[in-house]
């Protein structure tokens, strides 16, 4: 029998088997390493292509926003063009009337339309307090004539007064007994007060006590906010689907269906003068006493919407602008009221 030794065979087995070991346990460490690597790398190109995505995103949002503010300075300038060449009168056959303007640009285009904020009814007008010689201290003109607005619009007469009045409380200090307060609104599941001043937008219409979905759908068209208590309504640019707004203007005289036929009938151009519309022999029946404070024939507000296309991104904007120095300044200077962004 061979003894033991320094070189036993089973001795030198064993240390073989130590080795292998080991070099499994390193090899799988390896793996390991190199697995975790390629996870990190993974995550990191992930983020990385996340990251860039998010950035190009973020740049041609922007684009499209200056796209969108480049059509507003193109609408600026083609205003301040046909304030030069026909100061004193506003009417649909000048080129800011032009409908569905589309501008091809790098990478998107541009769409825009302008329409004039003094061709529907300033919702503002209601903030106007009653004269103090007024037989009925809670109504207005300007409260009749939105009244006979509602009511041409299929809203009950009763419905009718009590949404003017409780529209009029909230764009005034002033709270008219019939109208919803500040009390109502704070008794609502989801209580809320009311402006107690000129609204912005006309989407805050929905607010007002009384105003249901329903009749916004139906009577918001018909609506602007300007930033000013006074109405003076463009007759040369209320639409021709509106006549219910023309007749409103007459308070109950003056039939839909006769409206119509003054719209369709209007020059191309516009009347020269609001005389020149009140003396046309399609109002010769009726009364325009008191009407034509509120007429006008040039237009100082003007609502502007375009919607700039860059890539896949998409931006509205709608911005209001007044003419600041009015029709008899040489100058006719335009200044941007407010602006409002969307789509993006």
């Amino acid at each position: 029998m061979m003894p033991f030794g320094k070189h036993s065979p089973l001795k030198s087995s064993t240390a073989g088997n130590d080795r292998h070991g080991q070099q499994g346990i390193a090899l799988l460490s390896v793996l390991l390493m190199l697995t975790l690597l390629i996870l990190l790398a993974n995550e990191l190109t992930l983020s990385f292509r996340t990251q860039l995505t998010r950035t190009q995103s973020f740049q041609q949002r922007e684009q499209a926003r200056w796209y969108a503010l480049s059509g507003e300075s193109l609408a600026i300038k083609t205003l301040k063009q046909n304030f030069k060449d026909d100061p004193d009168v506003t009417h649909l056959g000048q080129y800011w009337a032009s409908s569905n303007v589309i501008l091809p640009v790098e990478g998107g285009h541009i769409a825009g339309q302008l329409k004039d904020a003094q061709s529907c009814f300033n919702i503002n007008a209601l903030a106007k307090a009653p004269s103090e010689t007024s037989p009925a201290p809670e109504k207005t003109p300007e409260g009749e004539v939105f009244s006979a607005l509602l009511q041409y619009l299929d809203v009950p007469l009763w419905e009718s007064e009590q949404i003017t009045n409780a529209t009029r409380n909230w764009v005034s200090s002033d709270n008219v007994s019939s109208g919803d307060t500040d009390m109502d609104y704070l008794a609502r599941p989801l209580p809320y007060l009311s402006g107690k001043g000129l609204m912005r937008d006309v989407s805050e219409w929905r607010a007002v006590g009384g105003v249901s979905q329903a009749i916004a759908i139906k009577v918001m068209p018909y609506l602007c906010s300007l930033p000013t208590p006074e109405l003076a309504i463009n007759i040369n640019t209320i639409s021709v689907d509106h006549p219910e707004l023309l007749a409103a203007l007459y308070i109950d005289q003056l039939p839909v269906d006769h409206a119509l036929s003054i719209l369709e009938n209007r020059p191309r151009e516009g009347w020269d003068t609001v005389a020149d519309f009140t003396s046309q022999p399609l109002l010769a029946n009726f009364s325009s006493t008191g009407v034509t404070k509120r007429l006008s024939i040039v237009s100082n507000y003007f609502e502007m919407n375009a919607t700039a296309i860059y890539g896949e991104n998409e931006v509205r904007l709608k911005s209001l602008l007044a003419r600041s120095n009015g029709s008899s300044s040489k100058e006719n200077q335009l200044a941007v009221i407010r602006r409002k962004f969307g789509g993006m």
